[in-house]
């Protein structure tokens, strides 16, 4: 096997917290958007906004290829450098969510705390259920 798959059950737990808080920031993403979209996008993040001013098909396509790569590269490096992508990607696609429900959809430091709540748990029970199963 060219690539040996990591058997780290914390990786592996985690990798589906990941994926969650991608798609909720791509939804969020979408969501948020001006009527005039395609021909007018919001975003902050150039790479995104590349993507995103082709359509939502150009969008989608794009962040399935990210979503399948990023847990591939957590999957194969190092535990701890895989840990470290994969929590800074968390934090980021949890920041990327969580500025578009205060700022955008206009929800209050509550909401966003609930949300907080709901990530925190999600985290916490996916490393305790890795442990519970090493």
């Amino acid at each position: 096997m060219l690539f040996k798959l990591t058997t780290d059950k914390i990786i592996r737990r985690l990798r589906w917290v990941l994926l969650l808080a991608i798609l909720i920031d791509g939804a969020c993403t979408l969501i948020g958007q001006p009527p005039d979209y395609p021909r007018a996008t919001e975003e902050n993040e150039p790479i995104v906004g590349f993507f995103l001013e082709r359509g939502y098909v150009v969008f989608a396509a794009a962040g399935l290829l990210y979503g399948v790569g990023i847990i591939f590269i957590i999957s194969v490096v190092p535990r701890r450098i895989g840990l470290i992508i994969l929590f800074t990607l968390l934090l980021a696609h949890f920041w990327g969510a969580t500025s578009w429900l205060a700022w955008k959809f206009g929800y209050s430091i509550r909401a966003d705390y609930i949300f907080d709540l709901c990530m925190a748990v999600l985290i916490t029970m996916a490393i305790g259920k890795a442990k519970e199963e090493a």
